[in-house]
C-alpha cells in the first residue's frame, strides 16, 4: 500500500459552499486509495470507507449494511442535481472581478460551465435554449422566474407554456381581489 495515495478524513458539511468540490477530490483520492490495497484477502470497502470519513459524516452512513449503499447515500449528500436553465445564467452574467487573472476568469467561466449540462445537439436545439434562458431571464414577474426555475431542466415549448399558464393564474387571481365585494367598499 502507497502511503501517498492515502486520503484525508473527510469531514466537509454536504451543505457547506465547497463540499462538491471536497467529495469529488476525496471521492476520487479514495478510490485510488482503495485500488493500491492488496486484493488478497480482499480489503473491507465499509470499513474502510467508515475509517475515512468522521463522525458528522459517519451519522449520514451509520444504517448503511453494504460499501455500494454508503456510496450512494454520499454522493446523494454531496453532489446535488443542479438548475440546468440557473447554471446557464450564472455562466452568462459571470464578469471577471477586479484583481482576478485572465487564467483565474477563464477557470471559473470553465467551473460555471461544468453545472450547465451541455451536450452534442442541432442549431435548432441550441437557438431553443438561448431563447429559453433570455425567456426566463427577461420574464417581468419574479414569482413565475421562481416557478420554471424550481424544475432542473426545461425546454423551450414548457418554459412558455408554464409561464402562459401561471401569468393566466396571476390575472384571474388579481381580478379575485378586485371584485371582492368587501374590498369594492374599502376601496371607495
Amino acid at each position: 500500500m502507497d502511503r501517498h495515495l492515502r486520503p484525508a478524513v473527510l469531514t466537509t458539511d454536504p451543505s457547506s459552499p465547497d463540499a462538491l468540490k471536497t467529495w469529488r477530490h476525496w471521492k476520487r483520492t479514495f478510490n485510488f486509495f482503495l485500488e493500491s490495497l492488496p486484493t488478497t484477502p480482499a480489503p473491507n470497502k465499509l470499513a474502510t470507507l467508515v475509517n475515512f470519513v468522521g463522525a458528522s459524516v459517519y451519522e449520514l452512513i451509520a444504517d448503511c449494511g453494504t460499501y455500494d449503499d454508503a456510496i450512494l447515500i454520499l454522493q446523494t449528500a454531496y453532489d446535488k442535481p443542479k438548475n440546468e436553465v440557473f447554471a446557464r445564467h450564472l455562466l452568462s452574467c459571470c464578469k471577471q472581478e477586479q484583481g482576478q487573472s485572465l487564467d483565474q476568469y477563464l477557470q471559473k467561466l470553465k467551473n460555471l460551465a461544468n453545472d450547465c449540462n451541455f451536450k452534442a445537439c442541432t442549431a435548432e436545439v441550441h437557438k431553443d435554449e438561448a431563447i429559453r434562458d433570455a425567456f426566463i431571464s427577461g420574464l417581468i414577474s419574479p414569482h413565475i422566474r421562481q416557478r420554471l426555475l424550481e424544475k432542473s431542466s426545461l425546454d423551450l415549448k414548457t418554459a412558455f407554456d408554464d409561464a402562459r399558464t401561471l401569468d393566466m393564474a396571476e390575472r384571474q387571481s388579481h381580478s379575485y381581489r378586485s371584485s371582492d365585494p368587501l374590498t369594492a367598499a374599502i376601496d371607495q
